[in-house]
């Protein structure tokens, strides 16, 4: 009988001892104010995104490293063919200017101002819910691009495939370059179809705005100018 009482109280405190060393690190975690909790299903999701974005930048580097030789080919050739065939070129030329980000373009479009909400935090409501982050503008520069955006910028940064986008508090930084609120997004292309992305019921951006109160304006502009990637140059 002693024996058995006695095993059972060194698994009591072998039991104990293993639930403490898993509370502990928990409660010091806690007392950080820098800490962010995340569901399972948001870490699943995010790792979802993050890897499909990854995929997606893999294929325009290609498609742009594509681009760039083809353009290094005409411009060869532009030397030797007659007329007719160096304005279609040029036309061409331009064109894969513009998707490259190496000259400035301009046309109609929209601008959308993107500021953190100014509701009041709901009962067991997340912070983090009313603020701008990394990947919301990314969603948000998915949608344009998807509407047929030709050219996009965020505070006068323009973006392209290779361009890297992350957030630090209310900051975000593009390009290597930071800049603070308002996040301001111009996009190039057929104004109804940009605003349609923007607005519609099952947009992320309607989402942001309805349901966590994040400011957002779209405004419909005639003329936009995105100025070049200095790096391209």
């Amino acid at each position: 009988m002693y024996k058995t009482d006695k095993n059972i109280k060194q698994k009591m405190v072998i039991l104990g001892a293993f639930i403490l060393g898993i509370l502990i690190p928990i409660y010091l975690k806690s007392l950080n104010p820098s800490s962010v909790y995340i569901t399972l299903e948001e870490k699943k999701d995010m790792e979802s995104e993050i890897q499909y974005k990854k995929n997606e930048i893999q294929k325009l580097k290609y498609t742009l490293s594509e681009q760039k030789a083809t353009l290094r080919q005409y411009k060869d050739v532009l030397k030797d063919e007659d007329t007719s065939i160096k304005d279609l070129m040029e036309e061409e030329i331009s064109y894969f200017k513009a998707l490259s980000g190496y000259v400035k373009v301009q046309g109609e479009g929209i601008v959308v101002t993107i500021i953190d909400s100014e509701k009041n935090l709901e009962n067991g409501q997340n912070p983090n819910d009313l603020i701008v982050h990394d990947i919301d503008i990314l969603r948000i520069l998915n949608d344009l691009k998807k509407s047929g955006a030709e050219a996009i910028s965020i505070n006068a940064e323009r973006v392209l495939s290779t361009s890297k986008i992350k957030c630090s508090g209310a900051t975000i930084t593009v390009n290597e370059t930071t800049y603070g609120q308002p996040f301001v997004i111009k996009a190039i292309g057929d104004v109804n179809i940009l605003k349609a992305s923007m607005i519609s019921p099952e947009s992320y951006a309607n989402l942001l705005k309805e349901v966590y109160g994040i400011y957002i304006k779209i405004e419909e502009k005639s003329s936009i100018i995105i100025n070049y990637h200095e790096k391209s140059i």
